[in-house]
């Protein structure tokens, strides 16, 4: 017996999150690796005051591996919600139904299930 094709919503759902994931451990590689290489004192680098070099008075390791993929994960984000991702139908919103259905039961002493 075939298997059925699986909901489109759910076919969205799973490429956004697997570009989000992909998007974020790039980042996090970006940054743990840049920090680590200029950072930090190593066998063989030492840092001096020399190495700061300052970016809009901020220490450049911190601008180019914090600041810098902060922003570039930013606009990433902003483009990727606003004009990748899908926009799916949910179907039926029944909000009203469901308020209607809590205020019944809130007006008849709960539900029935609470009192047996």
């Amino acid at each position: 017996m075939p298997t059925p094709a699986p909901d489109p919503t759910y076919r969205n759902a799973r490429r956004e999150a697997i570009v989000i994931l992909c998007a974020w451990l790039a980042s996090t590689v970006y940054c743990c690796a840049y920090a680590f290489l200029f950072g930090y004192q190593r066998d063989g680098r030492p840092l001096s005051v020399d190495d700061i070099r300052p970016v809009l008075g901020i220490p450049s390791w911190v601008f180019w591996g914090v600041m810098a993929p902060w922003l570039a994960c930013s606009a990433f984000t902003a483009w990727f919600a606003g004009f990748r991702m899908a926009d799916d139908d949910l179907g039926a919103d029944l909000a009203d139904e469901l308020d209607r259905d809590i205020r019944e039961a809130a007006e008849h002493g709960g539900d029935a299930d609470a009192r047996a």
